[in-house]
């Protein structure tokens, strides 16, 4: 087919619209990823459609792009596409996200300076102003930070009350420099006083924001050199996915029921010990999560039965439930 044949071929009538309405419903239920290529088609039929490119700055955003949706959100603006104001509001709350606070202000103080800001949105955007001026303010206090200040600090986070305002204090690492923070979290990776939920999140967190630093985290004894950005590309681990496939392929059709309770344990048991994997041996495992899975069921299990095929020993698998079983005691805080 010639250049010119394929140029003069026409989209078939309303696909755009159809593509629009099929990925807003999806967005709608909270269904970003199904949500996003249907955006994608739609933004190649029109790249100048405002709701098409809202729909691509809110998924890319759900599903951590936000540095997709800040190049979406400056085509915009630059290209005056729907509302001017909204979309500065959208662009500020992705600049928000990214932590680049700096550029939030110098553009809002910019458009301040420019214009007289709309009453309806003129609340907002000062609100925004003075978010990110707060944030500078707090990230400049960070950065000035000494060793010895940070360990006064690890102090008052050991000495809060619960593991839940611990966890707050953690989440709150988004909105700083991580890198700024390095000693404070060298403390918590290893001490044995945080709880290992704690150092999970806060770990999580580490890969997030894609920090390349390496850390000692040490959790029920074992400790373990870990870089935060190796850990973002290499997980999740396929020997973690195999024991699933292999609980579903077990229980799928024999019972559902029981299958969402053994996935929900194992899922528990790998997020409480990250980023230490219990072995490598998958029908070990397996194994072990479904016999723990009928106890916590009230059903009867004989852990003390070794596989056929000599893959693991009686021993092993009661080990194994035993290491369930504690995990389990400390995964409800």
């Amino acid at each position: 087919m010639s250049n010119e044949q394929q140029n003069k071929i026409v989209a078939f009538p309303l696909l755009k619209e159809r593509l629009v309405e099929k990925a807003t419903d999806h967005m709608q239920h909270k269904q970003f990823q199904e949500a996003l290529p249907l955006f994608e088609q739609a933004y190649e039929l029109d790249n100048k459609h405002h709701e098409i490119l809202l729909g691509l700055v809110i998924c890319h955003v759900e599903l951590g792009d936000a540095g997709i949706a800040k190049e979406l959100c400056e085509q915009m603006l630059k290209e005056d596409i729907g509302d001017y104001y909204h979309n500065l509001q959208m662009y500020l709350m992705v600049l928000i996200q990214l932590g680049h606070y700096h550029e939030g202000c110098v553009t809002l103080q910019a458009v301040i300076q420019e214009h007289k800001l709309p009453s309806e949105h003129a609340e907002q955007l000062y609100q925004l102003l003075e978010f990110c001026k707060n944030r500078m303010n707090q990230e400049q206090v960070i950065e000035e930070q000494t060793e010895e200040e940070q360990l006064e600090q690890f102090k008052s986070f050991t000495a809060l009350d619960n593991i839940q305002d611990q966890l707050e204090w953690v989440h709150s690492l988004k909105t700083k420099r991580i890198e700024k923070q390095r000693f404070f979290l060298e403390q918590l990776f290893s001490s044995e006083a945080v709880h290992p939920i704690v150092k999970t999140v806060a770990l999580k967190t580490v890969m997030e924001e894609e920090v390349d630093i390496d850390f000692m985290v040490t959790k029920f004894g074992e400790t373990k050199k870990v870089n935060a950005l190796q850990l973002q590309r290499t997980t999740p681990y396929f020997f973690a996915e195999q024991v699933e496939a292999q609980l579903t392929e077990k229980l799928e059709h024999e019972n559902p029921t029981l299958l969402q309770v053994a996935v929900e344990i194992w899922q528990r048991h790998l997020f409480i010990t990250f980023p230490f994997l219990p072995g490598d041996n998958v029908k070990l495992w397996t194994e072990a999560v479904y016999a723990i899975s009928l106890m916590m069921q009230g059903e009867e299990s004989d852990a003390a039965v070794a596989e056929e095929d000599g893959s693991f020993s009686a021993a092993e698998l009661r080990k194994a439930i035993k290491e369930l079983k504690e995990i389990e005691e400390i995964s409800f805080i």
